[in-house]
């Protein structure tokens, strides 16, 4: 019996935001999408919605490469960076992602792992390599979000990771100022310096297989519907399934400094670094189970700061826009952030 396939629902956009997408031309047949982050631009939203839709995208022509479950170790290993595990099976992860992405009998498929923005020039070589030995033709995603809400975002998850101990604050304006004696500083501008990421990818497949999606946060959809475009979908295969995930909700500030207490107190204990940082995470997971009151602190950059993110953030939109990349959305968003907090 020939299976039914249901249509997804349209999901219509949020009141007042304006629709700068479009109608966008698809990859073409035979093309290989590689969505590279960088993080917290609606990544794990975005994977969450093609792992719910993985049935539909390939009765649609689709194929999601991996699957889910040490995804991100093999792109730890495609990249020759250290390993969580073993070897054998980040190993094999890589080698069925890769599988996947070259299976010419399927007309598009579509890998999304931000770990790939954690690739210097060489490592990005390496995996373009990989992925184009047979012919594959490659194209390359990166989803961009304004400066000034990249660095308290990526300074919870650094929070979170136990990477960072610093207070906000200081955190931001080592940030701002270029401190590359901190790790995570350097971290925080190898993944989230657009323009740098668009001409090391672009470089390698060239700009015309590359695309920039400007992630809008007044539409929430707005990646998912760029995503059913590029990949020929029916309206709302991806959208649909984009619903608020609490298990990846923004800590507040009081959850945040307590996990960075945890951190702290448990590093003076002498604990280890990995069981410090699991009983962290289990530690943010309950946090996230709970409902943040509406008047609850949440990290924003204050007015200086915000406008030397912003001045950085229209530099790197001006160097993107004469890089020849296709880009989806508003490109000028990226330093027009509101003050918050």
């Amino acid at each position: 019996m020939a299976c039914q396939v249901r249509a997804s629902p349209v999901v219509e956009r949020p009141p007042n935001v304006p629709d700068v997408l479009g109608v966008v031309a698809p990859v073409p047949a035979g093309s290989a999408v590689l969505h590279i982050g960088p993080h917290k631009t609606g990544t794990s939203a975005l994977q969450h919605a093609l792992r719910l839709a993985r049935t539909d995208l390939l009765q649609q022509g689709v194929r999601l490469a991996g699957r889910g479950s040490g995804d991100a170790e093999g792109a730890r290993h495609a990249l020759g960076l250290n390993l969580m595990h073993g070897v054998e099976a980040a190993r094999a992860a890589w080698a069925a992602i890769r599988a996947d992405l070259i299976d010419a009998s399927v007309p598009r498929r579509v890998f999304s792992k931000e770990t790939f923005a954690n690739a210097g020039d060489g490592r990005a070589r390496r995996v373009v390599s990989d992925l184009t030995a047979d012919g594959t033709r490659l194209h390359v995603v990166v989803s961009a979000r304004p400066v000034a809400e990249l660095i308290p975002s990526q300074y919870s998850q650094f929070v979170q990771r136990g990477l960072c101990a610093m207070p906000f604050e200081e955190w931001a304006e080592a940030v701002l100022s270029g401190d590359t004696d901190d790790r995570t500083v350097r971290m925080f501008w190898k993944r989230h310096s657009h323009d740098e990421q668009v001409r090391r990818w672009g470089a390698l497949v060239g700009q015309e297989n590359l695309t920039v999606v400007v992630v809008d946060r007044r539409d929430p959809e707005f990646l998912a519907r760029s995503f059913e475009q590029l990949l020929a979908l029916r309206a709302g295969t991806l959208a649909a399934r984009m619903g608020a995930d609490r298990a990846n909700r923004s800590l507040t500030v009081p959850e945040l400094e307590l996990v960075r207490e945890w951190h702290t107190i448990t590093a003076r204990a002498g604990a280890s670094r990995s069981d410090t940082v699991r009983l962290a995470w289990r530690l943010c997971h309950q946090l996230r189970q709970l409902d943040a009151a509406p008047d609850a602190r949440r990290l924003a950059l204050g007015e200086p700061a915000r406008a030397r993110a912003d001045e950085r953030a229209a530099a790197s939109a001006a160097a993107i826009a004469a890089s020849g990349a296709r880009v989806l959305g508003n490109l000028a968003a990226l330093a027009s952030v509101p003050i918050a907090g």
